[in-house]
């Protein structure tokens, strides 16, 4: 969640038009506003939901926000759940909830992590609504979630998606082709593409690489084998989906698989094995979790205007569906001649 300041402009203005007179506070009247994120993924195990509020007051803001009262509601504060509802389509292609109640209601159970990065928020635990969920959630229905404060019975934040469904196909690379980079030297690269799937807006692809440290101790009878595996992950560029196109595409360029292998791998001394196969994952996301995304970091631009999204009624955040477990092993060269395993050993991080 960011706030965005008033522009020089705007605030000299603002001094202009108001007189000495006048007494200005920046803070106005108090007001809860809940925060509330939910990522809805059918192939996850369980659902999670954080809930939190904003909150604008006197003084030093980061003070608050180092407060677990300032920023997080008590345990017994609140009801959470997600609604499974039926639908319809209208005859412009919309899809709009069906009848007058849920079919399913999963209640979500209040939980404390421990795990919170540092930084200036309240950070010993964070509260997390959660639900088992795994091969419940059904890909036909709209989902709606539900927050009401129980002191008053008031539903003080609600928002719907519907779930990214449908068989995705990677075209390239694949076992015949395999995963290796071609083109003009400096600039090789690896064509990825895949099909499109229902109600995806964004795709991001990551790549996979597999490698292993392959220890042996001769100082030992016998010799004593050690063997770690790890793996590193490089994510491509997103790419947007008109909705319409079949299939999409983007490129992984050499260099930057290399570099990036190169600057993961801390033990550089170890003896390592390459793994004959990537694995490729297409993450994906709905409209609402592209927009959210976009416009938490619109990229820099010059001139670009600020602005906060949310499709949260009564509140901030976002309340989308997204699919990060689709992925595709795919064979490498094996041949130690092959421009792919050339590189890697040209990394002299022990390949």
């Amino acid at each position: 969640m960011k706030f965005f300041a008033y522009t020089l402009a705007a605030f000299c203005c603002l001094i202009l038009f108001v007189s000495c007179e006048v007494e200005f506070s920046p803070n106005a009247e108090w007001r809860e506003t809940p925060v509330v994120y939910c990522l809805l993924d059918q192939d996850d195990d369980t659902t999670y939901v954080r809930v939190q509020r904003c909150f604008l007051g006197e003084g030093n803001q980061y003070r608050y926000s180092s407060i677990a009262d300032s920023i997080y509601y008590p345990a017994d504060a609140l009801t959470v759940t997600l609604e499974e509802w039926d639908t319809w389509t209208s005859s412009e292609g919309v899809v709009n909830r069906a009848g007058n109640a849920p079919r399913r209601v999963y209640n979500m159970d209040y939980t404390e992590f421990v795990n919170k990065d540092d930084g200036r928020f309240y950070n010993t635990v964070q509260p997390i609504y959660a639900c088992a969920t795994a091969g419940m959630l059904d890909s036909t229905c709209i989902y709606r979630l539900v927050v009401v404060k129980n002191s008053t019975g008031e539903t003080i934040a609600s928002s719907e998606t519907s779930l990214i469904y449908g068989d995705m196909d990677l075209v390239k690379p694949n076992n015949v082709t395999l995963f290796q980079f071609a083109g003009s030297a400096g600039n090789k690269t690896c064509e990825i593409t895949w099909s499109a799937i229902t109600n995806a807006r964004q795709y991001q692809p990551v790549v996979r690489f597999f490698y292993r440290d392959f220890i042996i101790n001769t100082s030992v009878t016998p010799p004593d084998t050690t063997i770690t595996p790890h793996f590193i992950d490089i994510p491509c560029n997103t790419v947007k989906s008109n909705m319409r196109d079949p299939f999409l595409t983007t490129k992984l360029e050499q260099n930057y698989f290399l570099s990036t292998i190169r600057s993961s791998i801390v033990d550089t001394v170890c003896n390592k094995n390459i793994i004959d196969t990537v694995q490729v994952y297409i993450n994906c996301c709905t409209e609402d979790l592209a927009a959210y995304i976009y416009a938490s970091n619109p990229g820099g631009l010059l001139n670009q205007e600020p602005f906060t999204y949310t499709n949260i009624n009564g509140g901030l955040g976002v309340f989308a569906a997204r699919r990060h477990h689709i992925s595709f092993k795919v064979r490498t060269p094996g041949s130690s001649i092959s421009n792919y395993i050339r590189s890697l050993k040209d990394l002299n991080v022990g390949f």
